[in-house]
Parts: C-alpha cells; structure tokens; sequence
C-alpha cells in the first residue's frame, strides 16, 4: 500500500506536465480535438456545473492507436483550473498493474486516503481519468462501487475496444458507451495541416448520398453543394488522399514523416493487441497466437475467404479459425459483413472481412516491401474507409446494417437504413462504370437505388437509377 499511495502521490503533482505531452507538440502546439471531443466534454461540463447531473461514468473504447489517451488528456488540461488539483486523478492502469503490480481498487482507496475523505463523504466535485483501463479484470466492478457510492465522482476511462466486452448489465445501465474510431479523412486534414469543414456539409452529405429517395434525388442535392466541395478541395493538396489512405486513419502516423517508421510503430502496435487485448477476450494457447498474424496477413491481401480455406492454407482446425475471427471482430482490429439475404445464406456464405483501419492493412502490404504491391491494393485500402465509416455512422449506432453481395462481379456492400433504404454500394479509387452495382439490383428488387464511389465526377445513371459519387463528396463524411 505504501508504494501504490507514493504512485498515487506522484501522479497528482505530474499529471499536467505529463498529459501535455499528449495534448501538445514539441513547440508547445496544441493538437486539434477531435470530433467526439465535444460530446465527451459535454458530459464533463455538465457534472461540474451542474449539480443534477446524472451522466457521471464515461467509457471511451476504441481500437489502440486511436487517440483515446489524446482525449484524456485534452479534457483533463481544459478543465484542470476549474476543480482543486487534488481533487484530478489520471492514471494509466497499464503502469498500475504491470509495473506497479498494484490494482485499481488499491489505488482508489489510497486516493481516499490523500484526500482524507471517503468518496461517500466527499462534498466536492472530483474527477477521475483512468486510461488503459483493460489492464484491470476488475475495473468495471470496482468503478460500479465508486459510482454507487457518491454522485460527486465523475469517471471517464479510456481503453481498448475490449472494454466494452468486459462489463455486465449494470455497468451498461449505469456508464455511457462513446466509442472512438480511426480518423476520419476531415479530422486527418485538421490534424495534418489544421483544415477544416464547412459547418454541416458532412450532414449535408450524408443525408443526400443515403437518406435520398432516388438516385436522382440524391444528385439533384449533392449538386445544389457542388459549389461548397469545389471551394474546400482548391485548399487541399490531392497526394494526401493517398497519405490517409495508407497511414492517415491513425493519428498518431499523421505527423510522422518517415513512412517506414509508422509501419513498424503499427506492427509494434498490432502486437499488442494481439497479445494483450485479444488474449482478454479469449484465451488462446500460444500456438493459436501465432496464427493471429497470418490470419490477418491473408486478409489484406483478400477480403472475402471462407473459414474452411483458412483452416487448410493454415494447417488448423475450422474451429480455431472460427475462434479467432470471433474475437478480431470484437477487438475491432477487423469488420465482419456478413452475405446479404436470408439467415440460411449467411451461414452458407463466407463473410466478408474488412480492417477497422486501413493503415493496418497498409502496414502488412509493406511487409512484402513493394510498392507496386501497395499501389494495387489501393482499392482495397478504399473499401476499408468506405466500410469503416458506413459502420460508424450506421451499424454501431444500430441505425442500419452493412451486408455484400456474395455473387461473382457484384456489389460491394449493401447498406440497409432503419429496413427502409436498401443501397447497394460499389468502391473504387479509379473510374467505375456502375456494372457491379447494376447486377445487385437486378437481384435485389427492393433497392432504393444504386450508389458508386469512384474518381468519376458527379453522374446520374437515371434510367438505371444509380448516383456516381465522387471521391470529393465521400471523403467529406
């Protein structure tokens, strides 16, 4: 106990110095927040000033490389002068519970002791910052007690996306779920050269590409902001689509300049995840970890494979295969779509697989060291960030679901909305002739209408009922 409470002592008199090197550059810069930001501070404004608030637990899971320890520190350093410096607690379970050897509850109750006052007891606000909070078995129960036992507690904790698996219904009733995905192409241009998007053309956007009720009604809305996409591309430098492509959805790779380094920094990363959050999820013996890798190394290469093809290629059983892909969906290192149709044909058909981050993919292709390799799999990449904001901005919020086509030379995906909007979706990072999106609608009947995502500019295929979507709109969601 003495240890943890001298722990506990230090990170209270170096938590601001610490947490600026997160929030800040060298020069003393402050990094831009992200869109989730303002959410999150919300939540943490509305607790201190006022006194009836009754979202006091936040959670923020995400995929490592994410930023969410960028967000603990931006809403820690923003509200540091507004409560007693005693009463704002970071730490980062990581350094708790494996250099430390202590735990969470340990270092709560030797917290108590420094303030001298149980949290029962308390009067004051106090804040609580726990970061990697995965680190801990026990931190969803033990962060329960502190919620049950004062309303004068606000926790935010940051960690994995396994956080979200490891809690139960009481923990779902009492914390809020904010998840952070990977960067966005306007949050890597905010971050990469401090661009920003002109206040609700994203909505804008979105609402026309997929709340439209034909495709001619989405071009005739798209068109009406031709204007706003033409004005905010003359600001942007065109090499850096191919940049976030590659690197550009983690944000710690923006401002490296050496690409190799970033590689090795994501491969470094991947080995965490891999050997620290998905051994949390599912206890696999060392011979099935070593599988992990060459499982995901098969996927950046193709998307689409079956489970008894991998088991083969790899030499294992179509459980243990099964087994991982389970839990790289839950560790949101991969997207899992599922064939579109009945119940029968998505256990028939082999899902199709696409990486949360394409960065990730982009750091196993340059393992191969050609960049002939990566410039072909830049389509690849594409779909990557078309699935992962399609998953963003529909599927978590369980506001749609994100299926493929599973015939030869069909669709991409198909995007159903609230069981009203069916569009099948085509990506490409050249021109498109809208084949691949015709043939799924002649089998899907109830398509709403086509949509393809490609360099071409903005074309209506009326006759056809299907919008050609160009990059320059896309990339705004």
């Amino acid at each position: 106990m003495e240890e943890t409470l001298k722990y506990v002592q230090n990170q209270l008199f170096q938590a601001l110095f610490r947490l600026k090197s997160y929030a800040q550059d060298e020069q003393g810069k402050k990094y831009p927040q992200r869109n989730i930001y303002t959410k999150i501070d919300k939540y943490l404004k509305d607790f201190l000033h006022n006194s009836e608030a009754r979202d006091r637990w936040l959670i923020i899971p995400g995929l490592r490389g994410v930023g969410k320890t960028t967000i603990l520190a931006q809403l820690f350093l923003n509200h540091y002068q507004e409560v007693d410096h005693q009463r704002m607690l970071y730490i980062s379970l990581d350094e708790v519970v494996n250099v430390l050897g202590s735990s969470l509850k340990d270092v709560l109750s030797a917290y108590e002791k420094i303030l001298g006052e149980s949290f029962e007891k308390t009067t004051k606000p106090l804040c609580i910052f726990i970061d990697e909070a995965q680190y801990d078995p026990k931190w969803a129960s033990v962060l329960k007690s502190v919620y049950d036992r004062s309303n004068k507690v606000f926790v935010v904790c940051g960690g994995s996306s396994a956080v979200s698996l490891q809690t139960n219904p009481d923990v779902i009733r009492r914390a809020i779920f904010e998840k952070l995905f990977p960067t966005n192409f306007c949050e890597f241009l905010m971050i990469k050269d401090v661009k920003y998007l002109v206040k609700d053309l994203k909505k804008n956007i979105k609402d026309a590409i997929f709340a439209s009720e034909s495709a001619k009604e989405a071009y005739t809305k798209l068109k009406s902001f031709e204007q706003s996409v033409f004005s905010f591309w003359s600001q942007v430098d065109r090499n850096y689509i191919d940049e976030y492509l590659k690197i550009g959805t983690l944000p710690f790779a923006i401002k490296i300049k050496d690409e190799t380094r970033v590689y090795q920094t994501i491969n470094l990363l991947l080995d965490k995840v891999i050997n620290q959050d998905v051994q949390s999820l599912g206890r696999f013996d060392t011979n099935t970890i070593s599988y992990i890798k060459r499982v995901l190394f098969l996927f950046s290469e193709s998307e689409v494979t079956s489970v008894q093809n991998l088991a083969k290629t790899l030499e294992t059983s179509v459980n243990n295969i099964s087994n991982i892909l389970e839990v790289l969906e839950h560790a949101e290192l991969l997207i899992r779509i599922m064939p579109y149709g009945s119940n029968t044909k998505k256990v028939r058909k082999p899902s199709k697989y696409q990486f949360m981050s394409s960065a990730m993919r982009s750091a196993f292709l340059s393992v191969a060291g050609n960049q002939q390799i990566l410039a072909q799999q830049k389509g690849r990449l594409m779909e990557d960030i078309v699935a992962m904001t399609l998953f963003r901005e529909f599927v978590d919020s369980g506001r749609g679901a994100l299926n493929h086509d599973s015939s030869k030379g069909a669709a991409d995906f198909i995007l159903t909305i609230a069981e009203k909007n069916i569009i099948p979706i085509e990506v490409g990072v050249g021109e498109k002739l809208g084949t691949q999106v015709g043939k799924t609608m002649k089998k899907v009947r109830s398509a709403t209408y086509g949509v393809v995502i490609c360099r071409n500019e903005l074309i209506l295929l009326e006759d056809s009922n299907i919008i050609k979507v160009p990059l320059d709109y896309f990339l705004l969601i």
